[in-house]
Parts: C-alpha cells; structure tokens; sequence
C-alpha cells in the first residue's frame, strides 16, 4: 500500500554533506521523527539513517535479507520490519523474493536515489489526485466569497494514502476515514475515527462559512471543547492546505472604534489626535471629525469604516497599532471554492516533491 507522509522543513544549510542530506530527506519523508534538537545529525542512533547510509545507498544495486540487517544493524526483527514497512510504503525500497532462492530480500528501487523519488512523486500526484476527486462530494458546497484575499505561507504536512477499507473497529463515515488519511485527524487518530469528531464539525462548520472565523468564534461555537485543541485542529488543516491563517481586515472598523472609545475614556481627545495618530494617519479633517463625533457621543463604526476606506490596510493596521490595539487573526478556507482550494493543495505539495526531488539529486551526486 503507497503511504506516503510529507513533512516538509527548511532546506539543508550551506554544507550539505551526504549525513544532512539524508537527515533532510528523512524528516521530509516523515520516515522518522527527532525527539529533541540534541538528537538531530546523530547517524550512529535511528536504525532508518544508518540503513539508508550504510546499505541502501552504498550499494545500491545489492539486495539485502532481512537477517543480515537486523543483525548488522543490531536490532530486533520487529524493529527491522517497522522501519523497513515505511520503506515499502513510500515506494523508496522494493522487496522481491527469487525462485528456489529463499529468503526476500530488499533494495534501493531503481539502483538509484533519483530513480526511487522520480517513481515515488509520478504515484503520490496520481493518488493525491484520486483522493481530492473524491472529497469534491463534501466540498461542493463551500461558497467562501467573502474570503480575505491574503496568501499564507506555511510548510506543508499532508499525507497521501491510497484508499483503504476501514476497519470494522470503528464506526466511521467516508468523510472521516478521508481525513484520516489524509492526516487531519493527526497522527494518531484514535477516538477521533468516531462519528462525531471535532475535525468533521469544523470542517462542517466552515463549509458553511462564507468568510473568515477568529479563535474566539471558533471557541463560542464549540464549548465543547477547549481553545488550544480547536487552534490544534485548524492548524492541522493550515498545514495540510485546505485552511489559511490571515489577518482579520474586515473586523478593522470595529477594532479601531472600540479603541478610539477605551483610549478617549484614559487619555482624551488631544492624545488620540496627536499620539494615537488619527491626524497622522487620517488627515486633519476626518481626525476632527471623528473627535466632534465621538464628543456628541454619536460616533459609529460605519464612521470609522468610512475613514478607513481611502487608506490601504497596513495603514490602518498602523493606526490601530498606535491606538494601542492588535488586530486578530481568522482561518479560512484556501480558495473560495472546491476547485481552488484542491489546486492550492497540489501546488503545496508539488512544491515539496520537486525540493525533496532537488536533494535527492544533489545526495545522488555525494554517493
């Protein structure tokens, strides 16, 4: 079964020896994961990296069984296996078992590193294709029209997984078992596999949303549950793609009023003209207007919103800055429909494979 989790981090530094680049390459791959910053660049510890470098890279046109990796690497069969299964899974290393001859034995696919990653990328952009086709059914009817135009760069982390009939442990929808394997329920799902689940109400929830939602609404919305678990779950979407992070700039009106009234009540009018940038940033005119208004006890956030109309939004971002306030932050769905949003994603994700294809040549090159 292709199973294939990508995890993209920063390139390799400036010395890209051989050890880093298939450091880099692993923690792409997601084929292991460092408990802490001390571990990183230590080759002579995870059994993945030494069978990487040691074997499979270092010769690669040698099958190898899997008794004399175990006992070469010293390592349990058990562990030889959960390593070796990630292998298979992401299409970098084949097994094959000779007539008469005994014993499977595993190699590099295609006697080279480029040769496995060009084959691994041609299947993950098939199945990935495969599996948007599939949620167009519960994407059809997102209609964000009213989406903040922002692009937000995050680094991906999607699963690609080719579709598996789910086990009869759980009681769960399509819909469900797709985000598992997609790996929006994170990386253990466990009870989430259940029917009702955070992740599918706020999938739901926002496929009924036709603009941006703050953490605030999120978390009046579901009291269910707590505020870091829901911004937990919307970060997984962030990362997978199909949900961006932006700056609230339809919520600036109200924002800049509900300051111009708390810094009235502690400073007064001549500090919000002068230190709270109301003439610098608005001009004289609309400045004293605002003041007039806000004496006679009369001013609107329509007011505001009008003022705010001939500056662009980093100036009024600025001027909330110096009001003494902070403008919050929403999710929102990536494109303003299933199409658009399912094109960001394979371009997300094309971007990963042709910079883990880009290593791999330059690894290629240093064995």
């Amino acid at each position: 079964m292709f199973s294939l989790r990508i995890d993209e981090v920063p390139l390799p530094g400036a010395e890209r020896d051989k050890e880093q680049l298939i450091e880099w390459l692993a923690e792409s791959l997601n084929l292991i994961r460092r408990k802490n910053e001390e571990s990183k660049g230590n080759l002579t510890g995870p059994p993945l990296f030494r069978m990487l470098n040691d074997y499979f890279l270092s010769e690669p046109k040698t099958g190898f069984e899997s008794i004399f990796l175990a006992e070469s690497l010293a390592i349990s069969p058990a562990t030889l296996h959960h390593h070796l299964g990630r292998l298979l899974d992401s299409r970098l290393v084949s097994s094959h078992t000779h007539k008469g001859a005994g014993s499977r034995i595993y190699f590099l696919r295609t006697a080279s590193i480029t040769g496995a990653i060009d084959l691994m990328i041609d299947e993950a952009k098939q199945i990935l294709n495969i599996r948007l086709n599939q949620a167009e059914k519960w994407m059809s009817q997102i209609d964000a029209e009213n989406r903040i135009e922002y692009r937000d760069e995050t680094l991906n982390r999607i699963w690609i997984q080719e579709i598996v009939p789910p086990s009869q442990k759980f009681e769960c929808s399509e819909q469900t078992l797709w985000m598992a394997d997609l790996g929006l329920l994170g990386d253990r799902p466990g009870k989430s596999l259940q029917l009702n689940n955070l992740q599918s109400e706020l999938w739901t929830y926002m496929a009924n949303e036709s603009g941006p939602k703050s953490l605030d609404e999120f978390e009046k919305t579901f009291t269910n549950y707590n505020k870091s678990k829901i911004q937990r779950v919307l970060e997984i979407f962030r990362h997978a793609g199909f949900f961006e992070r932006v700056p609230r700039y339809d919520r600036l009106g109200h924002s800049i009023w509900n300051m111009v009234q708390t810094q009235n009540l502690r400073r007064g009018a001549d500090w919000l003209l002068h230190k709270g940038g109301l003439i610098r940033q608005l001009g004289e005119k609309k400045a004293n207007k605002i003041i007039e208004k806000l004496e006679k006890n009369n001013l609107k956030i329509i007011d505001i919103e009008n003022c705010l109309n001939t500056i662009s939004n980093d100036e009024s971002m600025l001027l909330l800055n110096l009001l003494g306030g902070r403008l919050s932050f929403g999710y929102q769905w990536t494109g303003k429909n299933y199409s658009e949003i399912a094109q960001v994603i394979k371009d997300r994700t094309d971007r990963s494979l042709r910079r883990i294809r880009r290593v791999a040549e330059l690894l290629q090159k240093q064995i």
